[in-house]
């Protein structure tokens, strides 16, 4: 018998990436992945592995519909348009739409909380905008709302070695005071697990029931800045300090980044469902990663890398 078909939006990125490595490791579903570039390192890997990469972009409707041919589900996501307003509206609109023009049983989209509503009316907020669509057009779909990756410290260059004493490291943090408490997804341990697990239980029609009723957090953990830069000092033994900086150039000075960033300052970043991570995700046998898994596993390494 043929295996169900999960198509993979964003396949070489942290989210989509993180989406297929489950998928492979679960073995029973035919894996799609779309991309950008075919001819990309990463997509070349994924053929390898075994996946069907497919050239797509999510701004051409007509591609998107096409590509969505035979899904059983679809794990969507889109890039923020910090330069285009609107396009990433526009992007998730498209992949509802393919997943209708399909009869798709299952669209799993990761979005945000809404910033705008949360704060009223600060900001308008494109992903939560898409999660309206999907409920106007029908599509059935499990809405998850991700926390700041955990994998940014590295990402984004914030946890950098003090430059005069080798011996410290600051983590350098755009807008948010160390006290405040953040949400965090450990994305490429446990975002692709939660998708997996799902996709799994969908035909479960009481577990369906609880997956469709609200938007679920898809966060590993909660923490502080504070603490954060703790838990990195007694596990590396490095002496680590967080510093909130205030930038006036590059990307975290964009207007968008900061407002988002200071609603997370401001208290504003709440999510459904209080516990975190997500009983039904749990319950549904997910396995969550803290933040010192993380320092563990990667920050440590890459600290002795830079010695």
């Amino acid at each position: 018998m043929s295996k169900k078909l999960v198509v993979v939006c964003g396949a070489t990125g942290a989210q989509g990436g993180s989406v297929v490595n489950a998928l492979l490791n679960d073995e029973r579903y035919a894996v799609r992945g779309l991309t950008r570039d075919m001819d990309g390192t990463s997509s070349q890997e994924l053929i390898a592995r075994g996946v069907e990469m497919v050239s797509c972009q999510p701004g051409d409707k007509a591609s998107v519909a096409k590509a969505f041919e035979g899904a059983y589900a679809v794990f969507g996501v889109t890039v923020p348009s910090f330069t285009i307003p609107g396009q990433e509206y526009e992007h998730g609109k498209n992949l509802a739409d393919a997943c209708r023009i399909n009869n798709v049983p299952l669209f799993v989209w990761s979005s945000l909380p809404s910033i705008g509503e949360s704060s009223n009316g600060k900001a308008f907020d494109e992903k939560a905008e898409v999660d309206k669509y999907i409920k106007t057009v029908g599509q059935p779909a499990v809405v998850f709302k991700t926390g700041g990756f955990t994998s940014n410290l590295i990402r984004f260059g914030q946890l950098r070695r003090d430059p005069q004493d080798f011996s410290k490291w600051h983590i350098h943090y755009p807008w948010v005071r160390g006290s405040v408490t953040s949400y965090r997804t450990y994305v490429e341990k446990d975002l692709g697990p939660a998708v997996v697990a799902v996709i799994n239980h969908w035909e479960d029609s009481t577990v369906r029931v609880e997956l469709e009723k609200e938007p679920i957090p898809l966060c590993s953990y909660v923490t502080t800045g504070d603490e954060d830069a703790q838990i990195i000092s007694r596990v590396s033994g490095k002496d680590v300090d967080y510093i909130c900086e205030h930038p006036t150039e590059g990307l975290n000075a964009h207007p968008m980044l900061k407002q988002m960033y200071q609603w997370n300052d401001e208290g504003y970043r709440v999510y459904p469902d209080g516990a975190i991570p997500s009983p039904i995700l749990t319950k549904l046998g997910v396995r969550f990663h803290t933040f010192e898994d993380y320092v563990k596993e990667t920050l440590v390494p890459f600290m002795r890398s830079q010695q």
